[in-house]
């Protein structure tokens, strides 16, 4: 993935979906990437808050799956980091966008696929045509890569 010193100026919404499918392109299972405004910092970290204390932020999130799927998921509202208890492929079915609650965080679905420009366009077109959106200057983009665990070692019992 490139730092931030090598993302290249963009000027259109084609540039941004061209720079979206190389970023989307030959990742580990298990990265996670966060797209929104890149002045926005959350302050909810309280157990406390009520589904109405939410800020209103659009943004979207996209989570690579085995065998070259990535899931979209949409929203105007924070989207949290989920830790998946698996990113096996098998029963989804792709191509699809699902409106259901199954993310309580996700407020306008979310969809499986494989076709790396689509998932691209699907951002791209989420911040350009949704009301209240930042602009295409002020979109941010946050990667968490996934952690491997430590080798096996052999132990030795004394």
């Amino acid at each position: 993935m490139t730092d931030e010193s090598e993302v290249p100026e963009i000027d259109t919404w084609e540039e941004m979906i061209a720079w979206l499918v190389t970023s989307f392109t030959d990742q580990p299972v298990g990265l996670i990437i966060d797209l929104g405004p890149s002045d926005y910092v959350s302050y909810v970290d309280d157990e406390d808050f009520e589904d109405e204390d939410v800020e209103r932020v659009v943004c979207a999130q996209v989570h690579v799956l085995a065998d070259g799927v990535l899931m979209v998921r949409r929203s105007r509202t924070v989207l949290e980091r989920l830790r998946l208890d698996d990113h096996a492929i098998e029963g989804l079915e792709l191509d699809r966008w699902f409106f259901d609650d199954h993310f309580d965080d996700c407020t306008d679905g979310y969809v499986f696929t494989r076709d790396i420009e689509l998932a691209a366009d699907a951002c791209a077109a989420w911040f350009r045509d949704m009301p209240g959106a930042p602009s295409l200057e002020q979109i941010g983009c946050d990667y968490e890569y996934p952690v491997s665990l430590p080798p096996s070692r052999s132990s030795s019992v004394n």
